[in-house]
């Protein structure tokens, strides 16, 4: 082989890509994400002893992982070539480590439609073009917490802005909250907002206005409001969808 020429070898586990920690290396699923996934189910078909019995499994997880990096990939490519991120974004700061971090949690956590719009919505505003090093210090908070919250969460946090934007000056105080919200997102179990809402609160996306007591404790919210945090949130999310919305749409 002459010094003029080189050759990479695609590893077969996406994984690897990451641990190389090389922007070049890790791109190359962003290219042909099908292909790097065929080559993980051949080498899922090699491995011998035991294979069969994990092979649904396998093939399903390989398969909704190309869907989740190919969805990325063709985003990714979208806000490139408008400029909406810098071709030297790697170089800004938090952004080969937010890379990093985006590209290993969708390898080995494969999350649902909701949950990669939202890391993505906020890996898009740490490296936007233009973004100054204050912006993406606030921004990288918010990937971090976006990477603790569930589809459910972020339904929710996007009920009480909708139901904070119904009531002028924030939701009304009352022993009806949870219900409301219940109704409002359609599923009417109360149970699941009173989960839900705890992370909200702990992550400072939305402030309670007051609980309810008893004998045993606190029990419900009687209010919550989307904190200043939280609508940064919510206008990251919104300012993704539109940056990567197609014309035709």
């Amino acid at each position: 082989m002459s010094e003029d020429e080189s050759f990479i070898i695609s590893p077969k586990d996406p994984s690897a890509i990451v641990r190389l920690q090389d922007p070049t290396i890790i791109e190359q699923i962003l290219e042909n994400p099908p292909a790097v996934f065929a080559e993980l189910v051949t080498g899922y078909m090699a491995t011998g002893n035991g294979f069969w019995a994990g092979l649904g499994c396998r093939l399903v997880q390989a398969a909704f992982k190309s869907q989740v990096f190919q969805q990325f990939a063709l985003d990714f490519k979208q806000l490139r070539e408008s400029g909406a991120i810098p071709d030297d974004f790697r170089e800004k700061k938090y952004g080969f480590k937010t890379w990093a971090e985006l590209m290993t949690i969708l390898d080995e956590e494969t999350p649902d439609e909701d949950r990669a719009e939202a890391l993505k919505a906020m890996f898009f505003a740490v490296n936007k073009v233009n973004s100054t090093d204050a912006e993406r210090i606030l921004n990288y908070q918010l990937f971090q917490i976006s990477k603790e919250l569930t589809s459910g969460e972020l339904l929710l946090l996007k009920a009480i802005a909708d139901m904070n934007r119904k009531y002028p000056g924030g939701s009304p105080v009352n022993s009806t909250f949870v219900r409301e919200i219940s109704s409002l997102l359609g599923h009417n179990v109360t149970a699941l907002i009173r989960k839900d809402i705890r992370k909200l609160l702990t992550t400072s996306l939305v402030a309670s206005g007051s609980v309810l007591s008893d004998a045993h404790g606190p029990t419900d919210p009687t209010g919550a409001n989307v904190t200043d945090l939280g609508h940064r949130f919510i206008a990251n999310l919104e300012t993704y969808s539109v940056a990567t919305k197609t014309p035709n749409e």
